[in-house]
């Protein structure tokens, strides 16, 4: 992996992605506004400009916010995961042709090195470079530039004001506090809501520039290392290098609300079996091992009466990406967690604690479960021919002996309208509400 100390960064953050995404399949989208909804309509995972203007918040439950949308004439869409995947890769591949060292940080953004001899005028180049994501993407993109990735970070949220949709952060711009002061401590990158909190409460720390101007010591001690570290970004010192293709994630995690709520044992155990077949399909993609897996289950968080929610975790003698390991570790935590007479609403998998495959794994002759090297190589041929008819065919259809790829009967839990897990792109799970009218904000 190549690495470097850059000190021309630009953060490329594809607008609005998942509702720029489903305009690029219905053009006819491009004049309304549009949100889009988590697995099986949950809550607000994207929105356009218009609803964002409407006040509707990120993460907002669609059952709250169902009668504005509907009275607006706002167009509500079933989220497509396998879609956005897709035309990510094709953005992220566009965008790699114009820099030597391309982060791929998320499914919407990546940091690229703009400390290149063809770069004279950084804004102009990524005029250049949103010019070419639109004509062959169609996907708009707002670049932020600045000389490391948090100031990168804070420019483009400046950039999608734009109507070049690019933002220079200048020395001169970043060094004054007043100027960067009108970002809340909120919006910079790394800082969570808790953390945010416990600085405007604690510390009287409101915004950029109060970051920036922290004690190190105060920064290290109340919180951590990677606190003063992003002080030091905010002041102009690049302490987070790039590294060239796209991040390891640190975590796999596969959940779903449920269409209907799911009161027997063994239809929970299916979803969740059918998620960790899913979860072990990403991990194996992303050339990694994990060793430690969680699950949870849940009621609804919205009826107090009956709440119920529990979750449990299991590390491995090794790290582990085959399906039968994982099953056989979900089935016992559920069996653990379970209770009888719940309404369960959602169930999720989580993989972590991550090693990269190419760095190997020290191991036993034998493993705990007495499993030899031989056999496990056997798991992993047999692993790889069922990945690569999934990856032909873009979602789940085929998974492990022990278990079953999607079910072959309706579910109540199964993902409803079209939407799933690893969903089909080709699908189109368009739920329009209300009339189709144009709205004025």
């Amino acid at each position: 992996m190549c690495v470097l100390a850059s000190r021309s960064v630009g953060l490329c953050d594809c607008n609005n992605f998942f509702v720029s995404c489903e305009r690029r399949e219905d053009p006819a989208l491009v004049s309304r506004p549009v949100v889009v909804l988590s697995g099986n309509d949950g809550c607000v995972v994207a929105r356009s400009n218009e609803v964002k203007a409407m006040g509707v918040p990120m993460g907002e439950p669609y059952f709250k916010v169902r009668g504005l949308l509907e009275r607006a004439g706002v167009v509500v869409l079933s989220g497509r995961l396998s879609l956005y995947n897709k035309i990510s890769s094709e953005v992220m591949s566009r965008i790699a042709r114009f820099s030597d060292v391309t982060e791929v940080y998320s499914i919407d953004e990546a940091f690229i090195n703009l400390a290149i001899s063809s770069v004279k005028d950084p804004v102009a180049y990524c005029r250049e470079l949103r010019a070419d994501v639109w004509r062959h993407c169609s996907i708009p993109v707002s670049v932020g530039i600045s000389s490391t990735k948090t100031l990168a970070k804070l420019a483009s949220h400046c950039a999608k004001h734009k109507d070049e949709g690019v933002f220079w952060l200048k020395r001169e711009l970043y060094s004054d506090p007043g100027w960067m002061a009108q970002f809340e401590v909120g919006d910079i990158w790394g800082v969570g809501r808790r953390m945010a909190k416990r600085l405007n409460l604690y510390h009287r720390i409101l915004n950029a520039a109060d970051f920036a101007a922290a004690d190190d010591l105060l920064l290290k001690r109340a919180f951590s290392v990677n606190a003063l570290y992003t002080a030091w970004e905010l002041r102009g010192y690049p302490v987070h290098p790039l590294s060239g293709g796209r991040c390891a994630p640190k975590s796999i995690q596969v959940s779903r609300s449920f269409g209907e709520a799911v009161f027997s044992y063994d239809e929970l155990l299916e979803a969740v079996s059918y998620f960790t077949l899913c979860a072990a399909w990403q991990l194996r993609e992303a050339r990694q091992r994990a060793s430690r897996m969680g699950i949870y289950i849940t009621t609804s968080r919205f009826r107090e009466e009956n709440f119920y929610a529990r979750d449990d975790e299991r590390s491995f003698p090794s790290p582990r990406s085959l399906d039968c390991d994982f099953l056989s570790a979900a089935r016992e935590m559920l069996a653990g967690i379970y209770q009888k007479g719940c309404a369960y609403k959602k169930a999720g998998v989580i993989l972590y604690d991550f090693t990269d495959v190419s760095c190997g794994v020290q191991r036993q002759l034998f493993d705990e479960d007495g499993r030899s090297e031989a056999r496990e190589g056997r798991f992993m041929q047999a692993a790889s021919v069922t990945d690569s008819l999934n990856r032909e065919f873009g979602r789940l259809v085929i998974g492990s002996a022990d278990n079953f790829g999607a079910p072959k009967r309706p579910s109540k839990w199964y993902p409803q309208r079209g939407h799933g897990a690893a969903g089909d792109y080709r699908e189109r799970p368009a739920l329009p509400i209300g009339p189709a009218r144009k709205v004025s904000f």
